[in-house]
């Protein structure tokens, strides 16, 4: 359904203009491919961000990690709230390698919150570039809103991480024991002192931004490349406002399945700010979101396989079912 919708959207917006419209359409599977050849580094470079912040003695492979980061991105792609979910999907299958428990889920957790930090430093620059540029009369407004929308969620973020409503939770917890005794109602308060043992490790946190800051700027590179092969080049100045700014409007729509048509809507409106018609635009949204289904498709039937194995490793007393190691 989603793919008629953009390919009927695609069709009305260059309708006046059907040599247009056939070479985007000839284009397309090459501009997947840019995406998926750009997207593949990518994951690798934000595994390596939440391995930072593990202590060097529990760290997985680097291997593991980025299988592990797949499983969170296809979560979040076609899952609803699937950020959430697949974060705890893949803490659970940390701590099954070995990871204590409320370690696992303090990594994961500090490691969201520092790619929206991080987000939120490239979406400065990106409008910092916009405005640099002499482009941001009359659209200051459209820049300040993703800007804003970056700022409130990294703040969000850290600050409940801060101040967890501990003592609602520990009684939630409580009552949840009652009937599951496996519960242990204090866990609440050890997750939080790991949250806040890493907020003080600053060396740890800083390398982890500097992944992820990595993982950003490649993500210019993607729509540079899939643009020019569009026939609309752009600068890598240009490349980073579009980037930056959609990345940060994407986020308005965090509870729905890989932000579905928010994001396509975000790519166009940042691209129209340096010039992009909406035809080529809406070709690279298009290009970006068949990457996600095609990369995630695979990630979730992986992450079914895994956990399928880690529990029946568990349910066999192997010594694999100690590691729940993940297989792709």
């Amino acid at each position: 359904m989603l793919g008629a919708l953009v390919l009927a959207a695609a069709i009305g917006l260059n309708l006046g203009d059907l040599e247009g419209l056939r070479r985007m359409l000839a284009e397309a599977p090459f501009a997947i491919a840019i995406s998926v050849a750009v997207h593949v580094p990518q994951i690798f470079l934000t595994s390596m961000s939440w391995r930072t912040l593990l202590p060097p003695g529990l760290r997985a492979p680097v291997g593991a990690m980025a299988l592990l980061r797949w499983y969170r991105e296809s979560a979040n792609a076609l899952l609803p709230a699937g950020a959430l979910v697949g974060q705890a999907a893949a803490a659970r299958l940390l701590s099954r390698r070995g990871v204590p428990g409320r370690l696992a889920g303090a990594t994961a957790t500090v490691d969201l919150t520092l790619e929206a930090v991080s987000q939120l430093f490239f979406t400065l620059a990106g409008v910092a570039l916009l405005l640099g540029a002499g482009e941001g009369k009359g659209l200051l407004g459209f820049a300040a809103a993703g800007l804003g929308i970056a700022l409130g969620g990294a703040a969000a973020m850290v600050l409940v991480q801060r101040r967890l409503p501990l003592t609602l939770l520990e009684r939630g917890l409580a009552r949840l024991a009652r009937r599951w005794p496996a519960i242990n109602p204090r866990a609440i308060h050890e997750f939080q002192a790991a949250i806040l043992d890493l907020h003080a490790d600053w060396p740890r946190l800083a390398g982890a931004c500097l992944w992820h800051t990595a993982a950003w700027l490649s993500g210019v590179v993607e729509v540079a490349g899939i643009l020019w092969l569009l026939g609309q080049p752009v600068t890598l100045a240009e490349a980073m406002v579009i980037e930056s700014l959609a990345q940060a409007l994407r986020n308005a729509g965090f509870m729905l399945p890989g932000a579905l048509a928010v994001q396509e809507g975000a790519i166009i409106g940042a691209a129209a700010l340096v010039g992009v018609p909406p035809g080529p635009a809406l070709a690279m949204a298009l290009a970006r979101r068949a990457r996600e289904v095609l990369m995630s498709l695979p990630g979730l039937l992986a992450w079914q396989r895994a956990e399928g194995a880690a529990m029946a490793a568990g349910r066999s007393g192997s010594p694999e079912g100690a590691r729940g190691r993940p297989q792709a």
